[in-house]
C-alpha cells in the first residue's frame, strides 16, 4: 500500500518569541471531541490514502488538544487498530491482506490470546525457484523463542532470492499487521531470523525495517552486493548496514559452504567495525566457520537464540542512523523523509536535536517521552547552525497519522518539526 503523505505547517518564529513557556492548550469542546472521534473512525474505515488524508485534515481544523484530549483520543485510535479481519485459529493460515495473501504456519502463545503482550519470532525459510516453505524451516529451527508467538511464512512466489523482493518484504509487514490486530503483541520484542535464502531475507527485511525489530539472526545467508570499490572490496547494497545502528544482529557463514559464499558477510562485518568508529556502538556478532558447509553450527543455535532473545527494541533511540532504500518506507523510528537516497544521522538530547549530513525533506517526530512541549525545541546542523527553534504544539493530526501508520503503542507521536 502506498504510504500516506502528511505535511504539517510549523511556523518558525524568532527565538525571543519563546522566552516564556507556551500557554496550555484550551481543551476541545464537546462538539470538537465528537468531530475528532468521527475523524478517527473515518481514518480507519478509509479505503484509500486520500480517505485517510482527508480524515487527518479534519483533525487539523480542531488541532488544539489538551493533554487529556490527546490521551483519550489516542485510546480511541488504538481501539480502531484492532478492527478488521482477524487470523483464524488454525496452525496454518492465510494473510488477510488481499495483495499479499500468502500462507504461513503459526503457533500463538497462550498469553497473546488472553491479551498479554507477547513477543513474536518470524522465521524465514530457504529454497529458491519452486522450492522451500514454512514447514521446512519449522522442522529445521523449531520454535526457538520460549513463550513467544512463532510465524513460519511461505513466500508468495517461489523464485530465487524471493525474500529480497519488495513483494515478500511487504508480505512480512502485512503478517505483522495481522498479528497486531488478532493478538496481543509486545512490539518491543519482535524478532526475525532465517536460514539460506531466509538468511538473505533476514538481511534484507530486518535492517530496512530495523525500527520494527528487536534483533535478527541471518544463518548461512548473505547480502546483495553491487560490484567492487576502488580497492577491489565488495560494495554492500544500500539500506542495510547503517540501519543496524539500533538493531542487534547475529550472522554466520562457513568458508566450505558451496551454496552461499561467506564473502558478503565477511565484508559486512568489516564495514560494521568501521562504522563503529564513525557512529558509535553497533551490537553484532559474526561467526565464521570452516567446516559446517551450508548447515547449522555443530554446537547448535543456543548461543544465537540467547543473544537474540535477550534484546528489546528501543522505540525512541537517542541516535537514528538511516539509509532509505524503499520508496514506501518513509518512516524510521522518530524521523521521516520521502526524499530517498542519502543517509540521515539525527541525535537527540532533551529538546535539542542535531542533524548531521542530509536534512532533505526531513521531519522529526516528538512525544512527551522525548521532549518537554512547553519549552522550545532546537534543531541544529552538524556545525551548530539553527535549522529550527521554537515551541512545537501537540497535534491531533500527528497523533492520528502516527498511530494509523504504525499501530504501535510504543511508537506514536504528538508533535512534528518539518525541516525545509
Amino acid at each position: 500500500m502506498k504510504r500516506l503523505s502528511l505535511t504539517l505547517a510549523i511556523l518558525l518564529f524568532p527565538a525571543l518569541a519563546f522566552a516564556q513557556a507556551a500557554k496550555p492548550a484550551e481543551a476541545l469542546t464537546a462538539a470538537e471531541s465528537k468531530e475528532a472521534e468521527a475523524a478517527i473512525k473515518a481514518y480507519f474505515e478509509g479505503k484509500t490514502d486520500a480517505d485517510r488524508e482527508a480524515a487527518v485534515e479534519r483533525m487539523r481544523a480542531i488541532d488544539h488538544p489538551s493533554k487529556t484530549d490527546l490521551g483519550k483520543l489516542a485510546g480511541k485510535a488504538f481501539q480502531w487498530t484492532k478492527v478488521g479481519p482477524r487470523l483464524a485459529e488454525k496452525p496454518k493460515v492465510t494473510c488477510t491482506d488481499p495483495d499479499h495473501a500468502g500462507e504461513f504456519e503459526i503457533q500463538v502463545a497462550s498469553g497473546a490470546k488472553k491479551g498479554q503482550p507477547t513477543g513474536v519470532c518470524i522465521v524465514l525459510h530457504g529454497g529458491g525457484a519452486g522450492v522451500g516453505d514454512g514447514g521446512q524451516i519449522r522442522s529445521l529451527l523449531g520454535a526457538p523463542g520460549p513463550g513467544m508467538t512463532h510465524v513460519w511464512p511461505t513466500v508468495i512466489q517461489k523464485t530465487d532470492s524471493a525474500w529480497n523482493t519488495e513483494r515478500e518484504e511487504q508480505y512480512v509487514l502485512a503478517i505483522l499487521d495481522d498479528l497486531k490486530r488478532s493478538y496481543a503483541v509486545d512490539t518491543n520484542r519482535v524478532y526475525i531470523a532465517g536460514h539460506s535464502m531466509g538468511g538473505y531475507g533476514t538481511w534484507s527485511i530486518g535492517p530496512r525495517h530495523a525500527d520494527l525489530f528487536a534483533a535478527g539472526a541471518a544463518m548461512a545467508g548473505g547480502i546483495f552486493v553491487g560490484g567492487k570499490d576502488a580497492e577491489g572490496k565488495l560494495n554492500i547494497a544500500r539500506g542495510i548496514l547503517p540501519n543496524l545502528k539500533n538493531m542487534p544482529f547475529w550472522f554466520f557463514n562457513s568458508t566450505d559452504d558451496q551454496q552461499v559464499r561467506p564473502d558478503s558477510s565477511i565484508r559486512a562485518a568489516e564495514l560494521l567495525e568501521v562504522m563503529k568508529k564513525d557512529y558509535g556502538a553497533f551490537d553484532f556478532v559474526f561467526k565464521k566457520y570452516a567446516d559446517i558447509g551450508h548447515g547449522l553450527p555443530k554446537e547448535g543455535c543456543q548461543e544465537i537464540w540467547k543473544f537474540v532473545f535477550a534484546k528489546k527494541r528501543d522505540p525512541l533511540p537517542k541516535r537514528v542512523l538511516w539509509e532509505p532504500s524503499r520508496s514506501y518506507k518513509t518512516d524510521f523510528y522518530w524521523i521521516r523523509s520521502s526524499a530517498g537516497g542519502g543517509r540521515f544521522d539525527v541525535e537527540r538530547d532533551g529538546n535539542r536535536f542535531t542533524v548531521r549530513g542530509s536534512a532533505a525533506n526531513l521531519s522529526i517526530f516528538l512525544n512527551d517521552k522525548m521532549v518537554k512541549f512547553d519549552q522550545p525545541v532546537v534543531v541544529v546542523d552538524g556545525e551548530g547552525k539553527d535549522l529550527f527553534n521554537g515551541v512545537v504544539k501537540p497535534s491531533l493530526a500527528v497523533m492520528l497519522d502516527s498511530i494509523g501508520r504504525r499501530k504501535d503503542p510504543e511508537m506514536w507521536f504528538t508533535g512534528e518539526v518539518i525541516l525545509k
